[in-house]
C-alpha cells in the first residue's frame, strides 16, 4: 500500500495536533472507505476517541509499510503456516492485496469473515478471535 500524498497529509495533520483529521485521512484516502462511512464512524464520540488515541501508531504503521516498498516476493520463502483474515465487505483493493500475498506465501490460507469489513476487530472481535484460535490450534497440534 503506497500512502503517497494521503500519507503526507495524515502525518501533517497528526504533527499539527489533529489526530481526528489524521485518522479521517487514513480511513478515507488510504484505506479507501467511503466518505459517508467515515463520517458516520467519526460521528460516534467513542469511535472517534478510540481512533484518535491510536492515530500516532496508525500513521507510523502506514509509514513503516510504505518503507517496505511494493511487492510480495520477499514473503515467498516464509514456510510457516499463515492465516490471512479478510472481511467479505473489506474494500476491494485490500482483498486484492491479500490474494496477492496468499498466492506468494507457500503455506497460506485465507479466512473470510462473512458480513465484516476492515474493522472486524471492532465489529466482530469474537469471530476474529475464533479464526485466530483455529489457526493456533492447527499449528500447535501439528
Amino acid at each position: 500500500m503506497a500512502t503517497g500524498e494521503a500519507g503526507i497529509r495524515a502525518r501533517a495533520a497528526l504533527d499539527a495536533g489533529d489526530p481526528v483529521e489524521a485518522m479521517r485521512i487514513h480511513m478515507r484516502d488510504i484505506v479507501r472507505m467511503p466518505a459517508g462511512a467515515v463520517d458516520a464512524m467519526f460521528a460516534d464520540q467513542r469511535v472517534r476517541a478510540t481512533l484518535s488515541a491510536h492515530a500516532g501508531a496508525q500513521i507510523a504503521d502506514d509509514e513503516a509499510i510504505d518503507a517496505l516498498g511494493v511487492g510480495t516476493e520477499r514473503f515467498a520463502t516464509l514456510e510457516m503456516p499463515t492465516t490471512l483474515v479478510v472481511g467479505d465487505l473489506s474494500p476491494a483493493h485490500l482483498r486484492e492485496r491479500l490474494a496477492d500475498l496468499a498466492a506468494t506465501l507457500p503455506n497460506a490460507r485465507i479466512v473470510t469473515l462473512a458480513g465484516q469489513g476492515h474493522v472486524a476487530h471492532l465489529t466482530a472481535p469474537d469471530t476474529l478471535a475464533d479464526a485466530v484460535r483455529e489457526t493456533a490450534e492447527q499449528v500447535l497440534h501439528a
